[in-house]
């Protein structure tokens, strides 16, 4: 699967605040509008990557569980559960009233392969659709959210069948998962798509085009997938036969296709589109006073090393780098740790490399030795953005550095750096980091050594067991040590904080973002 290096949707729960007129109208059964910059490739939840595909995904699915505007788990497909002890066994009780909209669509599909299927929806699956998301084959994008499930890992690489998967049917509306280590975020990871149902006899009906278009897909949400147009627009309409916990407010949901950001902003502004999220400054300055904005700082710009380069795995060279680095000269407020602000950490302990020209020269030349090289050429990735700061940078390397090293500034356009960060094809890269969690374990699992997010290719035993026990037993001194192992091992050089900025039309309410901006739930929504 590609790597995805700058995630540029937050984590976090944002309930928009209603600034609706005075007038006594009725502000329900109303069409919402969103603009997309990327069609969706496909509707299949367990396959879901793009913003597109999970927001259509929680839309027109009901998990186990729903982010509230908490961003708290709460009941969805569950009527009860209870957890074991010791954190290792989940037992669900579903609901028995929930059912998959069959839409006229899906209803062709089934007549002409002259099938009928079963409605009803079951603990059966509940555990198919998770199942899913282990398979190798399936390479879900999100799998890493179920790996504490039994075996999961060992599934997921070939070397288990999926029956060994913690996952058991115990009877038509009773599922019991059992994980290998204790998850505290394991009732979050069941309210992502990866998890969501899915039909066996369906799914097999189809033929391999599971969730392409409107006739492969069934779904048990309050919306469903109604109609796509093939690079326009993709419309998702009230589940008039919905039974489930999170009954729709609007009559549905259209998903244009625009050709930049910028775009999505005039249109907000002017309310042709109902919400927008903006991160580029052009886009911010467009909005008005007919929208409410929020600001969240919840981006880390970076600075991020390839290990992948057997040279850059050096300590000592990454050491001598980050050393000759005086961040103050880039901001006036620089990002004194691994995460920023947003995940309300207490950073205040962090121990890191600071600014010493004298060990940057010492280190350097230690590195030169142990490397065997005379000179070294090494080259920074950056977008337009990031040019200067780029440059400044390499200037100080050239003037402070001690040996012979040629910078390189290569400035490329957003969907170039992609590919060429995607591919490993670079040395060190300035990068906007964030993640589709607000978990600050989620965001640090980014230098794991299995992460697909983890574009620096670092590799350590250690931080992973430090990460791994974050997770288990969450605490701020452990997200401090995290972050100061990383610092201090030159993995990453944090900059400064960038913002993400939320924007409603001020006549829009209800809608809500939970737990990452890829989730954003119209099913309240009014104006």
């Amino acid at each position: 699967m590609i790597k995805r290096i700058i995630a540029l949707f937050c984590a976090v729960v944002m309930v928009i605040t209603c600034f609706a007129s005075c007038k006594k109208e009725d502000t329900t059964n109303k069409f919402f509008a969103y603009g997309i910059t990327e069609m969706p490739k496909h509707f299949d939840p367990q396959i879901a990557e793009s913003v597109s595909e999970k927001m259509i995904a929680v839309n027109i699915f009901d998990g186990l569980f729903k982010l509230d505007e908490n961003n708290t788990p709460v009941k969805c497909a569950v009527k009860d559960y209870k957890i074991s002890t010791d954190g290792l066994v989940y037992t669900f009780y579903l609901r028995d009233d929930m059912n998959y909209y069959i839409s006229s669509d899906v209803q062709d599909f089934l007549e002409d392969k002259s099938v009928t299927i079963n409605k009803n929806i079951t603990a059966e699956d509940f555990a198919f659709g998770i199942i899913r998301g282990l398979l190798p084959e399936t390479d879900a994008p999100d799998f890493e959210l179920l790996s504490t499930i039994k075996n999961a890992e060992k599934i997921h690489n070939g070397e288990l069948n999926s029956s060994e998967a913690g996952v058991k049917v115990i009877d038509d509306y009773t599922l019991e998962i059992t994980l290998d280590r204790k998850d505290v975020n394991f009732l979050y990871a069941l309210t992502q798509p990866v998890s969501f149902p899915c039909d066996k006899q369906f799914f097999e009906l189809t033929s391999g085009r599971y969730g392409l278009n409107e006739e492969y897909i069934i779904s048990n949400g309050g919306f469903y997938l109604s109609s796509i147009s093939e690079e326009k627009n993709v419309v998702i309409n009230k589940n008039t036969e919905y039974s489930g916990a999170f009954s729709p407010v609007p009559s549905g949901v259209g998903f244009y296709l625009n050709a930049t950001t910028l775009d999505i902003a005039e249109k907000v502004d002017e309310g042709t589109y109902d919400v927008g999220f903006f991160y580029a400054d052009e886009d911010k300055e467009v909005l008005g006073r007919s929208v409410v904005k929020t600001e969240l700082e919840n981006i880390a710009c970076s600075l991020v090393f390839n290990m992948a380069d057997e040279t850059l795995q050096n300590n000592k060279l990454r050491t001598g780098l980050v050393s000759c680095i005086n961040v103050s000269d880039i901001t006036e407020n620089p990002l004194k740790s691994v995460l920023p602000s947003y995940y309300n950490v207490d950073n205040s302990k962090i121990e890191m490399l600071s600014y010493n020209i004298d060990v940057a020269r010492d280190n350097m030349i230690k590195a030169f030795d142990e490397l065997k090289i005379k000179t070294l050429d090494i080259e920074i990735l950056c977008t337009k953005k990031y040019e200067n700061i780029a440059k400044t940078l390499v200037n100080s390397w050239q003037k402070n550095i001690g040996v012979e090293l040629n910078g390189i500034v290569t400035v490329l356009e957003e969907n170039d750096f992609a590919k060429r960060i995607a591919t490993d094809d670079f040395d060190i890269a300035i990068c906007s980091l964030t993640v589709d969690s607000n978990n600050p374990s989620e965001f640090l699992s980014m230098f794991t050594t299995d992460n697909d997010l983890n574009i620096s290719n670092y590799k350590s035993d250690e931080f992973d067991r430090l990460v791994n026990d974050l997770k288990v037993t969450p605490t701020n001194d452990k997200a401090v040590y995290c972050q100061s192992y990383l610092l201090k091992n030159a993995v990453v050089l944090p900059l400064y904080t960038e913002t993400t900025t939320y924007a409603v039309h001020k006549d829009t309410s209800g809608i809500y973002f939970s737990g990452d901006s890829e989730n954003l739930y119209f099913y309240k929504g009014q104006k």
